[in-house]
């Protein structure tokens, strides 16, 4: 059972039990989102990126975003001019809405990395490369 419903507002989700999704060229799990457990404000996934993997450039037109990095090694780029941020465990970036930006998997072990997006409703536009 990937979530358990305890009464209408809580939920706990079996995070092991759900499958990567191909979201914006990688692999991302959708943990809490309108689709799973019907969220209104926030979506929360976890990518989970093997070596070389990664997500393409993309916007958040008018949500926020919050990267945490779990595990591993990498490098988020942000703006116009995709500039190249190292990421490892314990780094936390803040993303405005409409900044441009992606990740990749520079390492050679799998990079974990928690997102938050709030509101949770706005569509992902992606950028070209």
């Amino acid at each position: 059972m990937i979530t358990e419903e305890f009464d209408m507002s809580f939920r706990m989700i079996n995070v092991k039990e759900i499958e990567p999704q191909m979201i914006l060229g990688g692999p991302i799990k959708p943990v809490v989102s309108p689709k799973t457990v019907e969220s209104k404000n926030l979506r929360f996934a976890l990518g989970v990126f093997n070596p070389d993997e990664g997500l393409v450039p993309h916007i958040h037109p008018e949500s926020e975003e919050v990267y945490y990095v779990i595990k591993g090694k990498g490098t988020v780029y942000i703006g116009e001019e995709r500039k190249e941020i190292p990421i490892e465990p314990e780094i936390a970036l803040y993303i405005p809405p409409g900044t441009i930006h992606g990740v990749k998997n520079t390492g050679k072990e799998k990079l974990i990395v928690a997102f938050f997006v709030a509101p949770g409703g706005d569509p992902t536009k992606e950028v070209g490369e």
